[in-house]
């Protein structure tokens, strides 16, 4: 198009029209295409960008929008118990030692690097049931603090034993001699199928132990009553209750999110956790695309490199060795 051309058109169409109709360069129409794309991405993934916040958030402190009564604890509660001040590993440690020595039999026992030793686990845990309610307490094992969480105690409602309930054995090797069996029960099935899918898929075999499979439940009725039964196949034992029986616990709005943060993977039929499973993989993709078009669009604000490339540099190299930190404690025995 001509520059008489142009401003021919400029006559008559209006300004926005006269800027489009002049196309830019393809470099700006493609930075123009990721910022459109990192906004309209931002707006549509907002709703679980805020989820996930929030239910991160409540992970990390247990007593926010707690969904019963909870409260916080430290020195001042402590003080006097035995809690007030935890034992050292390292002081554990020894005590093992010289308490192993005192039975060991010529033996002598030594302890290696006393400042390596360290609690397993960073919290203790106790229940107390008191006045219909079930209490909880977790002590901090690194700081003279914890939480208190309480909750109503479920009433106790005597169980109807069904008829035909059969007790679970209580060792796999040695089955009860009431204990239900079908024909090609589902952990038979699994150990059968184990071989041939390792010599397929190019991987050892050898002998082969089938850890868990899912349990059946299924409702029936013995001309009385309907009963919600549920039948064990690797322990060949059925129980079951009355299906009018008091419904499980209630599922409060704190543990909903929770349990919606971590909830994950693709089911194998198509279902609401699919469609879920799908949501999460889509915020992986595009958390990853604002970060990499956050960078273009950094650079393009040429007053903003310096600054942000010294943040940038200091966001790397905080990430990273945060990553072999958390990559030591994961690893540490």
């Amino acid at each position: 198009m001509s520059v008489s051309e142009v401003e021919r058109l400029g006559e008559i169409l209006p300004p926005a029209r006269q800027e489009a109709t002049v196309r830019r360069p393809l470099p700006k129409r493609v930075m123009h295409a990721v910022r459109r794309l990192h906004l309209y991405l931002g707006l549509f993934l907002l709703p679980w960008a805020v989820l996930y916040g929030v239910t991160g958030f409540l992970f990390n402190h247990p007593t926010a929008f707690a969904d019963a009564p909870t409260a916080s604890f430290g020195k001042n509660e402590l003080a006097g118990t035995p809690m007030e001040s935890s034992p050292a590993p390292a002081e554990v440690a020894k005590q093992v030692v010289v308490a192993l020595n005192g039975r060991a039999k010529g033996e002598s026992y030594v302890l290696v690097e006393p400042e390596k030793a360290k609690y397993t686990r960073d919290f203790a845990f106790a229940t107390v049931k008191a006045d219909g309610q079930d209490v909880s307490i977790l002590f901090d094992m690194n700081a003279p603090s914890g939480t208190v969480r309480s909750k109503q105690s479920a009433p106790a409602k005597p169980a109807e034993k069904a008829p035909f309930a059969i007790a679970p054995r209580v060792h796999l090797s040695a089955a009860p001699p009431d204990a239900l069996r079908l024909d090609a029960p589902l952990h038979e099935r699994v150990k059968a199928s184990v071989p041939v899918v390792l010599e397929r898929t190019g991987f050892p075999t050898g002998e082969v132990t089938v850890t868990s499979v899912p349990d059946v439940s299924f409702l029936m009725s013995d001309g009385t009553q309907v009963w919600r039964v549920t039948y064990s196949p690797m322990a060949g034992s059925v129980s079951a209750v009355p299906a009018d029986s008091a419904p499980p616990e209630e599922l409060s709005t704190r543990r909903f999110l929770t349990r919606l943060h971590v909830a994950h993977g693709f089911p194998g039929s198509t279902n609401t956790k699919w469609f879920w499973a799908v949501i999460v993989d889509a915020m992986a993709l595009v958390m990853v695309f604002w970060g990499v078009s956050g960078l273009f669009m950094w650079w393009q604000i040429k007053p903003a490199r310096k600054l942000g490339f010294v943040i940038l540099l200091v966001s790397v190299a905080g990430a990273t060795a945060l990553g072999f930190g958390m990559h030591e404690v994961f690893t540490a025995r």
